[in-house]
């Protein structure tokens, strides 16, 4: 599953869930929602009964043997295993399956399983089994499904609780006939004419106090528009009903959340006016917020995980930190700063907008920010302009928050937030930074690690090639007769393998091969080396190991075994007629193709002890004449190219 397909099944499944208002209908619709985005053909959900049974409250889909699921006993170990968060994603029958057959989900068809807990706080209250008829090996990196879990179990004990709350409460209406629910009546002109006795209770003014008074007086003045305008609507509908929540401001100063029910009576003679019925859900908009602001920071979390895990630089991540706070949260200013050596603070990444424009650079200890980095600790200030440390980079900001941000136990950076609205941030939005602000410094210890050690890497593979080459060159200071062979046809190799369109990858390993090609010759006695006449048969016996000698020398070293091909392979003839090992054609691997040709031009264009340097347009011509037998022809057309090329570029007549 892709990334953006997680990060929507997370929203869309949160979004679906808190929209259920009954534990029943929270259990079966979102199996079957969630069932229904993945393509499950089976699921179960399954409630704790006891503290070793679950039972199965809800499914999707239908199988004969489906009620042998009805019960599920806890395994050992099982509880352990689904810890909060946690999931399972495995084929079916798992390998490692172990519980009696019966039980097997394989029984039902199932090629694949999904499993995760319904969690609340600690406890795990329930679990989810979606069943697959096919391989779903594409389900393996669903995370989002633990934290899904996580939500829903904690969701579903609330609305347990809400219903037996409202259970006990509807019994003792029954038993006492009096509620703490508040009926107001209020008349054409907006005055109110009767009020419950609970007005004291809920709203803190007796019920004598308010009658004859404007139903409007103490709704919050966020909420009077809305309400004022459901109202005029249902006056023109008799008979008519609206539900309406809002605010209302207490006697004693706090605020009270009431969800009302409006019936327009205006045309019975014995009411004459709206009946509005309320009752105080303060602590269940309290929850409801909670819900809200726990997914937002669940999914604020996990999106910071899964981005800043895919950086691979500092920039990436302190930008990756930017973005998130500002799209997630809304703050209009982010920004990441950089703790230097002299306690200064760097601009490392901010708000888009500005991201272009020069770091900016505080002194050591100035501003907020610089009181955060000196303390070591979250600063939050409420109003800034009340704080004399503050120094100013966007015009109309209040509130401040800087985070700092730890690597490897060390302060490296800071996180800074600005708002426009006064004391803007509450312990719960701090908690959220700080533990974002946290994710980023693991994330940078690894990009500091990684650097560390592509840098070591470097130093060492740079480290390599200097002794490649200081091998080379000792070889040329040995046969003194090819002195520099080595370098010119290490140039012309890969200038060859470029125009043959061998990937630069690849380049690297061709550039040791060829300045390490006869590395072999180490082994061969002077008298063989330095002979200037002929060799014998026997001496050219002698002449011909060195390049299994090479191959023995260099195998050793891992990181070269891409690089023997030239040394081992660089004297077979495409017609077979080569050695060591008699290769023939497109057998011989291509590195050793090319090379062999760049070899033996610069040997012939070379003076040698018994023979003068060939001229360029005899050379040519054997090359051109070995096409076929010694050499792959397509490779001697691409070096003909080449060298035709090379010669007009450095003003030589073809």
């Amino acid at each position: 599953m892709t990334d953006s397909f997680a990060h929507d099944l997370l929203l869309s499944t949160t979004r679906f869930l808190l929209a259920r208002s009954e534990p029943d209908r929270l259990c079966g619709e979102g199996l079957t929602f969630l069932a229904g985005r993945l393509g499950a053909a089976l699921g179960m959900l399954h409630l704790r009964e006891t503290e070793l049974t679950y039972r199965m409250h809800s499914h999707v889909g239908d199988h004969p043997l489906l009620h042998v699921h009805d019960l599920q006993v806890m395994e050992p170990g099982w509880e352990e295993l689904l810890q909060a968060g946690t999931w399972i994603s495995t084929p079916v029958p798992a390998p490692d399956w172990t519980g009696p057959e019966d039980r097997n989900y394989a029984r039902l068809g199932a090629r694949h399983l999904v499993n995760f807990g319904l969690y609340s706080g600690p406890r795990l209250i329930g679990t989810v089994n979606l069943l697959f008829n096919e391989p779903r090996p594409d389900l393996s990196d669903l995370e989002v499904l633990g934290t899904v879990g996580a939500l829903w179990g904690t969701l579903l004990e609330r609305l347990q609780t809400q219903r037996d709350l409202a259970g006990r409460e509807a019994m003792l209406r029954m038993v006492t006939d009096q509620g703490s629910d508040l009926l107001s009546v209020v008349d054409e002109q907006g005055l109110i004419t009767y009020q419950g006795a609970a007005s004291e209770e809920l709203i803190g003014y007796p019920a004598e106090f308010l009658i004859g008074r404007p139903y409007d007086g103490a709704i919050h003045r966020a909420d009077l528009p809305g309400v004022t305008a459901a109202l005029e609507n249902l006056r023109r509908v008799p008979g008519s009903t609206t539900n309406l929540s809002f605010r209302i401001r207490h006697a004693h100063g706090k605020l009270v959340w009431l969800e009302a029910n409006a019936r327009n009576l205006l045309h019975e003679p014995a009411v004459r006016g709206v009946v509005i019925h309320m009752r105080d859900v303060t602590a269940a908009q309290a929850t409801q917020r909670y819900l809200e602001r726990r997914v937002q920071d669940l999914t604020l979390m996990h999106d910071t995980g899964r981005l800043l895990h895919l950086s691979r630089t500092v920039p990436e991540v302190a930008e990756g930190l930017v973005d998130l706070i500002q799209g997630q949260l809304g703050y209009p200013h982010v920004q990441v700063g950089r703790v230097l050596e002299d306690g200064s603070v760097e601009a490392v990444a901010r708000e888009t907008e500005v991201r272009v424009e020069p770091p900016t650079r505080l002194a050591p200890g100035q501003g907020l920010i610089g009181a955060a980095v000196q303390a070591g600790q979250t600063l939050y200030v409420a109003d800034v302009r009340q704080d004399a440390r503050y120094v100013e980079r966007h015009a109309g900001m209040r509130s401040e928050v800087i985070v700092p941000i730890h690597v490897g136990g060390q302060l490296w950076g800071v996180l800074n937030v600005e708002a426009p609205q006064v004391n803007a941030f509450d312990h719960r939005d701090i908690q959220t930074l700080e533990t974002v602000a946290r994710q980023a410094g693991a994330v940078l210890a690894n990009v500091s690690l990684l650097d560390d050690l592509r840098r070591s890497r470097d130093e060492l593979r740079a480290a390599y090639d200097e002794t490649l080459a200081g091998w080379a060159r000792a070889l040329d200071l040995r046969d003194r007769e090819t002195e520099g062979h080595s370098q010119r046809v290490t140039d012309l190799t890969l200038a060859l393998a470029r125009r043959l369109g061998v990937p630069q990858k690849n380049l690297i390993h061709l550039w040791r091969g060829a300045l390490l090609h006869d590395i072999g010759k180490v082994g061969i006695p002077d008298a063989i080396l330095h002979k200037p006449g002929p060799l014998t048969d026997e001496e050219w016996q002698v002449m011909r190991q060195h390049p299994q000698m090479a191959f023995d020398v260099l195998r050793p070293i891992r990181f070269l075994h891409p690089a023997l091909d030239i040394p081992l392979a660089h004297h077979e003839h495409w017609d077979g007629s080569g050695y060591p090992r008699g290769l023939r054609g497109e057998q011989i691997p291509l590195a050793a193709r090319i090379f062999s040709i760049v070899d033996v031009w610069d040997a012939l264009r070379s003076d040698r002890p018994y023979r003068p340097a060939w001229t360029a347009e005899r050379a040519l011509a054997h090359l051109d004449a070995q096409a076929g037998r010694q050499f792959d022809p397509q490779v001697v057309r691409a070096f003909l190219a080449l060298l035709a090329d090379q010669r007009i570029l450095d003003g030589e007549s073809a």
